[in-house]
């Protein structure tokens, strides 16, 4: 079902950061939109009454079914928070077993939509980004590598899109780059946050998407060629 088909779409992580400018693009887009919050009176003042806020707790794993039920498609970008320390019991609660228990939940449900996943570059290649990273979160790349193994074997369709380092930047603007390697989380790999809200809705229904693992960053020069261009690339897991 497209957009104007009202899918309803539940976005774990559709509070803040990137995940807030998914919610917002599906709505604009004609989806009807499903947020996971743990203060949904706060959410919904956010949002705005035409978005459904439910409550649950990712590190609670028997909240998550009632967010589950008769949804479409899932999208998933929650994770410990980012600029402080997080101590590894909370970094695996959040970004391993949210993970795992979502998967589980959605299984229950009878869920067959995509699940789509936002992760990060770099978890495949050492580098100093990635160390301080790890000592920050303690162990986030770790953790996040172990669980995309999870997804890919969980049975439900999915794509993971890898991106890297996020900025509040205009999207459209500049030629992206999508990829099936390992790049290293470098600066000089970068993306707007709003193109990444971009990838994430168009990849969520793209056949060429089911089953894939990929990473976007910029690229060099300006935007040309649409997402459905750049999917057809992508090769299944």
């Amino acid at each position: 079902m497209g957009g104007a088909g009202k899918s309803r779409i539940l976005v774990i992580g559709g509070t803040r950061g990137v995940g807030l400018l998914i919610a917002r693009l599906l709505h604009e887009r004609g989806y009807a939109v499903r947020v996971l919050a743990r203060d949904p009176a706060g959410v919904s003042n956010k949002l705005g009454p035409t978005f459904e806020v439910v409550a649950g707790d990712l590190t609670k794993e028997d909240t998550l079914p009632p967010a589950l039920r008769d949804v479409d498609h899932i999208i998933f970008t929650a994770g410990a928070p980012s600029g402080r320390y997080a101590p590894e019991s909370l970094v695996r609660a959040t970004d391993y077993d949210g993970v795992i228990d979502t998967l589980a939940a959605a299984r229950s449900a009878g869920f067959h939509g995509r699940f789509v996943y936002l992760n990060t570059i770099g978890i495949e290649k050492r580098s100093l980004a990635g160390f301080l990273i790890n000592l920050l979160k303690r162990n986030t790349l770790v953790w996040r590598r172990r669980v995309e193994d999870k997804i890919r074997s969980s049975g439900l369709d999915y794509t993971i899109i890898r991106v890297g380092f996020l900025l509040d930047r205009p999207g459209g603007e500049h030629a992206i780059n999508v990829s099936q390697g390992a790049l290293p989380l470098a600066f000089r790999n970068h993306i707007a946050r709003a193109d990444v809200a971009d990838a994430f809705v168009e990849a969520m229904e793209h056949p060429r998407a089911s089953r894939t693992t990929f990473e976007i960053v910029w690229g060099s020069g300006p935007r040309q060629q649409s997402w459905s261009r750049l999917f057809e690339r992508l090769r299944p897991d």
